[in-house]
C-alpha cells in the first residue's frame, strides 16, 4: 500500500510487457506491467489497469483534499 505523502509532484516510472504462458484455463496472454513511485521507491507489479490506477490514486488522492480543504477556507 503506497505511503501518503503531501508532496506537490509525483514521478511514476511505468514499463509494459506481452506475457504469454500457461494458466488454470489454458494459455494465458496479455499485458502485464510494473509501476513505480520515484520519490518513495514504492512499486507492484499489474496485470489490469484498475491496479494501475488504485496505485497512482494513493499518491494524488492526499493531494486532491488538501486543495479542497484549502479551498474551503
Amino acid at each position: 500500500m503506497p505511503r501518503h505523502t503531501q508532496q506537490s509532484q509525483h514521478t511514476f516510472v511505468i514499463r509494459f510487457w506481452w506475457e504469454r504462458g500457461w494458466g488454470d484455463t489454458g494459455r494465458e496472454m496479455g499485458w502485464r506491467g510494473r509501476i513505480e513511485h520515484v520519490q518513495s521507491g514504492e512499486g507492484m507489479t499489474f496485470q489490469e489497469v484498475h491496479q494501475l490506477l488504485v496505485f497512482i490514486e494513493g499518491f494524488l488522492a492526499p493531494l486532491s483534499s488538501l486543495t479542497k480543504d484549502q479551498g474551503s477556507g
